[in-house]
This record gives C-alpha cells, structure tokens and sequence, in this order.
C-alpha cells in the first residue's frame, strides 16, 4: 500500500488533496489535529493532519503466483466434487422419487451436501405419505434450521444500534431503509452517525438519506469522538440511534481491529453483521468468523435480488447461530426491506419447489 500524509487547515481541504493525489480508491488511514505558529500559545492555526492510502496494482510476478494458485484450488476442488457426487448416488439410491428430487432442488438452491442429506434423512423417518404432507413437513424442517427473525425491537426502550460488513455490502443504503421505517411508519426519533471517514463520498451518501428523511447525522472519526457522542452529547435524546461504519475487507487485520475498539462494552446494544446473498458460501463463512472479533448479535441479509440461488439462507444458519434481522432486495429507500420472516424465507428457498 502507498502510503502518504496531508496537512491543510480543514477536514474537507486534506479530503480534497487526498482525491486529487491518490484518486477515489483512497482510503483514511488516520486523522488528527494540531496547532501551528503562534507565540507562546496565542493566535496559532489549529491544522488537520490526515494520513491516507491506497493499494498499488500487483506485480507481474504476483499476478503468475496468483494464477498457479487459483489452477491448484481448482483442481483440488475438481477431486472433491468427483468424490462427493461418488458418495451423493450411493446416498440417493435407494430414496424414493419425491425425496430424490427435493435433494436435488436443495442441492440446486446450493444447500451443502452434508446439510442437504440430513434434511432428507430427517424428512424420510416422518414417512409422509402425500405430496401435500411431504412438502408440509419439509417447511417445518427447514424453518426450524432457518430459526425465527429478531428484528430491532425498542419497547419504549432506548437504543444504539451498529452495522458492520464487508466492503460493498450495502451497509449505508441499508441503514438508511431502517432509519426511514423507524421515522416514518413508527415514529420514532433516530439519529445517524457514520464512523466511515475512510470512503471520500461515504460521509455525504449518508447526509443526503438524512436530509429527506429530515434526521440528524453526526461524524465521529475515532473511537473517542464515538464515546463522547454516546455518552454525553446524544445520550437519552433519541430512540434510535444507527451507527455506519467503513467496509472492510475480512482479512483487514488493521479494520477489524478498530472497529472492536469502537464498540467497547456499554457503548452500543446491538451490532448487525450484514452479509450480501450473492457472495459465495465460504467466503460468507469466512467473513463471519472473521467478523466474530466484533462480537456480532444479529445478522442481516442483502442484494437477495442479485441472489440466483438461496441455498445460502440455511448455510450461513448451520455454521453461525446468530438470528437473522433483516433481508433487503433492491435500493430503493425506505422500501425494499423486511424483517426476516421466516415465512418469507421460505418463500424465497422453495418457492417454487414441484414435488
């Protein structure tokens, strides 16, 4: 990564020569304050020191490392499949029709192999002897491994709510959809405040949702400036308030790091780990047990309109227990979210399953 330093009189001065040095892609490694000139503390300049980054295009030689290691995963996958499709016939054999062809919608939708066969087994000892009973007792399964939503419940209760996800997940559209549900349609007080002072143009994405919607936004560039705004500045004056932070990468040691500082303990009742629907099954697995450092509550579904295939809504269940809250399929704001009923859910997964 290079790395480089700018100075200027304020915030939005050093954001500008970051842009115009190091391009959009550029990320906020660190800002801090300081004073200049003067004479014996009088009449000095207070200055904004901002140190920024961005990643250098790969070499030729790690673009070949790269690509050797890429043909050796797909070659071992290329092994695993065969084995696994081995061991699938001799597992499908002596199943009768109906529950064949639910495995293989199952396995259609991407539901893992070992997952798939243990909801079949399940479904062949409850011995249902019509299509109706069959396609009946499947949804009680399947909605006992998807588990019931939890939402964000106030009960006259005040609450601080933070989301956390990967880079492009949709982390501020969403937060946006829920800031507007809560205004509009319960009318409650919320508050936004964005801790992504690393994307140039996130902190402005976030101000023009809070403009129509007519609620405050606050920007708090460390974890000190988050605490104080909790504890003292917004503390009892809202219902809700929603925190943004800045997409990470889920290797991004460094990120993740400061986002489990941001969230010390008291300071916030629930954190959201928003994954996207169109992300591979284990890179979902990845991010969420990289994201664990941040001792994530719930869990919120997004782009399942980009989503092909929904075999991931029981995966991401079988490897992390965290409820869902949320699903969102669209950008649209306030629409295009739902709480993550599981009926809904359900639709999505075997909505059009023909037995």
């Amino acid at each position: 990564m290079k790395v480089k330093k700018y100075v200027a009189e304020t915030m939005q001065d050093a954001i500008f020569k970051v842009k115009a040095d190091l391009g959009p892609d550029a990320i906020i490694l660190n800002t801090s304050k300081f004073k200049k000139g003067g004479f014996l503390g009088l009449f000095s300049r207070t200055m904004v020191e901002v140190v920024a980054g961005v990643e250098e295009k790969s070499t030729e030689k790690e673009f070949q490392n790269n690509l050797a290691l890429q043909e050796i995963a797909e070659l071992k996958n290329m092994v695993h499949e065969i084995h696994k499709n081995w061991e699938n016939d001799r597992f499908l054999q002596d199943l009768p029709e109906e529950l064949v062809e639910i495995y293989k919608y199952l396995n259609d939708q991407g539901v893992i192999s070992s997952l798939n066969k243990e909801i079949i087994s399940l479904l062949e000892k409850g011995n249902p002897e019509k299509k109706e009973e069959l396609l009946s007792h499947l949804k009680l399964i399947l909605k006992e491994y998807i588990g019931e939503g939890q939402g964000i419940v106030l009960n006259g209760q005040k609450k601080v709510v933070a989301f956390v996800g990967a880079t492009g997940v949709g982390k501020t559209t969403t937060i946006a959809k829920l800031a507007a549900h809560f205004v509009l349609d319960e009318g409650k007080k919320v508050c936004l405040i964005t801790t992504d002072t690393y994307r140039i143009a996130a902190v402005q994405q976030l101000q023009t949702y809070s403009d129509i919607i007519n609620i405050p936004i606050h920007v708090a560039y460390n974890e000190k400036e988050l605490e104080k705004l909790l504890s003292y500045d917004l503390k009892g004056k809202y219902d809700l308030i929603l925190i943004d932070t800045a997409g990470s990468s889920w290797n991004d040691r460094f990120q993740l790091g400061r986002l489990k500082r941001l969230f010390r303990e008291g300071l916030v009742d629930e954190v959201h780990l928003i994954l996207s629907l169109n992300t591979k099954s284990h890179i979902q697995k990845e991010v969420v047990e990289k994201f664990s450092i941040v001792n994530p509550d719930k869990l919120l579904l997004t782009k399942l309109d980009e989503a092909n295939r929904f075999g991931d809504l029981l995966n991401i269940r079988n490897f992390c227990k965290l409820p869902y809250s949320y699903i969102t399929m669209g950008q649209n704001v306030p629409d295009d979210i739902q709480a993550a009923d599981t009926d809904i859910l359900m639709d999505y997964l075997i909505g059009d399953l023909d037995v």
